[in-house]
């Protein structure tokens, strides 16, 4: 499975900065990092389909992503915005992990409590399925959002700053769990430990002529 990203731009970026142009292939990862505000986030949201493309395209298993083949492309990404999404009526650790199913964007059986403590474990929470939302830490609660990615089961995850509310410990536990896992992933990120961990770089700059 092949991402292939071609003259990539959402049209927010400085218009001398460089198109994304990658290929990704299973397992590998790319980062794209510069200085706030450069459009590194929405160059992101395209790729999520959630901003429209200025020019270039992209291709997931050979078939370009339009449109009319968003609904199918929405089913092959986890995505996973910075302030990480709880839900409206999320009260439980159990409701915001068991989201996507709630909101019909997974349309097979809830995950069972068995899987998800094993996901919170495998992030490294240790907690009841009935912890409110409400009381968990930015980072706990970035957590249980990868823990809900990995319980989606999907080959490629798009991750905006993901670590922006880690420790150091934290965040090292996520890096060797996305490398056990080998999905494909873009994300965004001002870490410098995060950056050289990745396969690759992208940075959003200014290119003087």
């Amino acid at each position: 499975m092949a991402l292939t990203i071609s003259n990539l731009r959402s049209g927010l970026e400085d218009p001398r900065s460089q198109s994304l142009n990658h290929v990704l292939h299973t397992g590998e990862h790319l980062t794209l990092s510069g200085r706030s505000g450069c459009g590194k986030s929405s160059l992101l949201l395209v790729l999520a389909g959630l901003l429209p493309i200025e020019s270039g395209s992209f291709q997931w298993q050979n078939r370009e992503i339009t449109v009319s083949n968003l609904v199918w492309w929405r089913q092959q990404f986890c995505y996973l915005p910075q302030t990480p999404v709880m839900g409206i009526e999320s009260e439980t650790i159990q409701d915001a992990l068991w989201l996507p199913w709630t909101m019909n964007a997974i349309h097979s059986a809830s995950p069972t409590a068995s899987a998800c403590l094993e996901a919170l474990d495998r992030v490294g929470l240790a907690m009841s399925l009935n912890h409110s939302v409400d009381a968990l830490s930015g980072g706990e609660k970035q957590r249980v959002a990868i823990a809900r990615a990995l319980l989606m089961n999907r080959p490629l995850w798009l991750l905006d700053e993901p670590t922006s509310a880690l420790d150091p410990q934290s965040r090292d536990h996520i890096m060797m769990l996305l490398h056990r896992l080998k999905v494909t992933c873009v994300s965004v990120s001002h870490d410098p430990v995060w950056l050289a961990d990745s396969d690759y770089q992208h940075i959003i700059e200014a290119i003087d002529e």
